[in-house]
């Protein structure tokens, strides 16, 4: 039994190829973790590298919060089984069941318990005595599960272990493999490139594609709620439809406008997730619906507002015994047309033939909205923020006739109808100068998300826990101007991630008798932490000291006081500018001629020291662009 954490890690091969890229996850103990993705995407180096056979190019590996990056792959207590078996074919069930733990000199006698004890979950006790020749593929993956659980380690990894077997066989091992993990009460990690198998064995399923992690989430979570246009169509049989076009808002009425020809009507309220910046005819958007959520129109269909209707012609018809689907296209005059091709998942009584003209209806509620250029989902199901349509007039931001006074920070000339970008973490209900009604709560994962109606505007907000206000109620709100954004007048969020070009250096230490060494930031030098050292050593040995770095540190862990002369380990600046948000005030300080932002309540042209925890840094090697430490 045991919990990983993956932080950073990377994989990078002859200096340049990034198999994996700036994989972090935390794996709690007893999860069942599937790594997906197609060939070539990095899911089997992640868990090669977990495994010790592969070695880590940067980032910290934790198993049962110990640190295993330098650890063999005996030593960190974990089994493995192979696409391919890797059974000694000399040797019977019994000893290749047995063979790693004659190799630990445990007695022969506690050898017998655990293999018999394998043997009988497994089912293979009557094939002891065969060679794996003798055995068929499921059974000879029985075996190699079987030697993997008679070393009970802390966690299995299992490298894509159905691959060889036929359908029928792969669906049942599928179950077996899932009540095994089930019985053993232990941490599974499981490799496929089958979607199908991510989905019905995984606690949560770690999506990937060209070494990036694209999601990670439950298989239910990744069905409803996919973070891209990749994740929408690898996750689910049939893939997603996709529909490039346009979103026009009229009133309280949205309409897509679906390059295909097809236009799909829905009140606001039902579209309200989507930033009203893609409302405006304009924004090229990928509309997608599943196949589950469209249908024949007939008149057993209850008609409560949720459908949109809409005509398609049919091109294929597979009857697969418990359901039917039809391929057609939107597009009806260009029926091959690629831009309209749409599946549809009917009932098995659905009697539809090629040629013909289809009403179908889809849904208004489970569609799916991505940005054309960026392919990332516009529909989330948190939102990420509140985009709306205001005005700045004498020093105040107006909302839907709202007026919300700018702190001194934020300076920016008097405009009409401009975009404002409000983070959801950026808007508090209970006290400040908006009002809104609460129009709907949606509880998710735990967390209250809160639908404000504004004038015309849908806001939210997101609170931890249970809702503390009610469906009806008036509630006051706030808005923390240091994440607001209106690019329009050139306003940007405050950024406090400060990025400070370095080196890194040693100097030898002839009093006690060895080297110190630093991180420097001009002529500046700040002593790192112990385990920095060894991380950066470990990944770049003496190159370290030629390597051109970025020190990385959030405005929040510093501390800043007047300069005192000769200070050591602090970084020396002048502030340049003072920004004063009301409930907080920062400073831009001038350091070895790079500009950083901390949390300050002084003067311009101060002189002072900014103190950083080194373990709050973060070091990043510029010429590969891959986070050290």
């Amino acid at each position: 039994m045991a919990s990983l954490s993956l932080k950073h890690i990377f994989k990078v091969y002859d200096g340049k190829v990034k198999a994996v890229n700036d994989f972090c996850m935390d794996i709690k103990d007893k999860e069942f973790i599937v790594f997906v993705g197609p060939s070539g995407c990095g899911k089997s180096t992640t868990l090669r590298m977990i495994a010790g056979l592969e070695e880590i190019t940067a980032g910290e590996l934790r198993i049962d919060d110990e640190i295993v990056n330098d650890f063999e792959p005996k030593d960190r207590n974990i089994a493995m089984v192979f696409q391919n078996y890797a059974l000694y074919p000399h040797m019977s069930v019994y000893d290749n069941m047995a063979f790693a733990l004659r190799i630990l000199h445990l007695p022969k006698e506690e050898i017998h318990e655990k293999v018999m004890w394998a043997a009988s979950i497994l089912g293979i006790t009557e094939y002891l005595e065969r060679k794996p020749k003798a055995l068929s593929g499921g059974q000879r993956q029985r075996v190699a599960l079987g030697r993997a659980i008679v070393r009970n380690p802390k966690v299995f990894l299992l490298d894509e272990p159905l691959s060889n077997l036929d359908a029928k066989l792969r669906a049942a091992m599928r179950s077996e493999i899932s009540r095994l993990h089930e019985r053993l009460g232990t941490t599974f990690i499981y490799v496929t490139h089958d979607q199908v198998e991510a989905m019905t064995m995984g606690t949560r399923i770690v999506v990937m594609k060209d070494g990036f992690v694209q999601q990670i989430d439950t298989p239910v979570n990744l069905y409803k709620y996919p973070d891209n246009v990749f994740v929408a169509g690898f996750i689910g049989t049939p893939q997603m439809n996709f529909f490039e076009g346009t979103v026009a808002k009229y009133g309280d009425d949205v309409l897509f406008k679906l390059d295909c020809g097809t236009a799909i009507d829905m009140k606001y309220i039902q579209a309200d997730k989507i930033p009203v910046r893609y409302m405006d005819d304009k924004h090229k958007i990928i509309f997608g619906i599943r196949p589950d959520d469209v249908r024949v129109k007939s008149e057993a269909n209850v008609d409560d507002g949720s459908w949109a209707s809409a005509k398609a012609v049919v091109s294929v018809v597979e009857v697969l015994g418990g359901e039917t689907l039809i391929y057609g296209n939107l597009n009806l005059e260009t029926p091959d047309a690629e831009e309209g091709a749409i599946i549809i998942k009917a009932s098995p009584d659905t009697i539809v033939r090629r040629g013909d003209v289809i009403d179908i209806e889809i849904s208004r509620r489970k569609f799916h909205v991505f940005d054309k250029e960026t392919e990332k989902s516009i529909r989330k199901r948190i939102p990420d923020a509140s985009y709306v349509n205001a005005s700045v007039l004498d020093g105040n931001l107006v909302i839907e006739g709202q007026s919300f006074a700018l702190p001194s920070a934020v300076k920016c000339e008097n405009a009409e109808n401009i975009e404002v970008v409000i983070p959801i973490s950026a808007l508090t209900l209970g006290k400040g100068e908006g009002k809104a009604k609460v129009q709907w709560i949606e509880n998710v994962e735990g967390k209250s998300l809160y639908f404000l109606k504004v004038g015309d505007l849908t806001m939210f907000s997101l609170e931890d826990g249970e809702a503390t206000f009610k469906v009806g109620d008036s509630v006051d709100f706030d808005i923390d101007f240091t994440k607001v954004g209106i690019d329009a007048l050139g306003v940007e969020p405050l950024n406090t991630t400060n990025i400070l070009d370095g080196t890194f250096s040693k100097e030898k230490n002839k009093k006690e008798k060895c080297y110190d060494f630093f991180m420097n930031v001009g002529t500046a030098k700040l002593v790192p932490a112990e385990i920095t050292c060894e991380k950066v050593f470990a990944v770049k040995g003496s190159k370290i000291f030629r390597t051109p770095l970025e020190y990385i540190f959030d405005a929040s862990v510093a501390t800043v006081s007047g300069h005192v002369e000769g200070a050591e380990n602090v970084l020396t600046g002048i502030v340049n500018e003072i920004l004063d948000y009301g409930h907080i005030k920062y400073a831009r300080v001038d350091v070895e001629g790079q500009s950083i932002v901390v949390e300050y309540d002084g003067a311009e042209g101060d002189k002072v020291d900014v103190s950083i925890p080194a373990e709050a840094i973060t070091i990043k090697d510029k010429t590969i662009d891959i986070i050290i430490a």
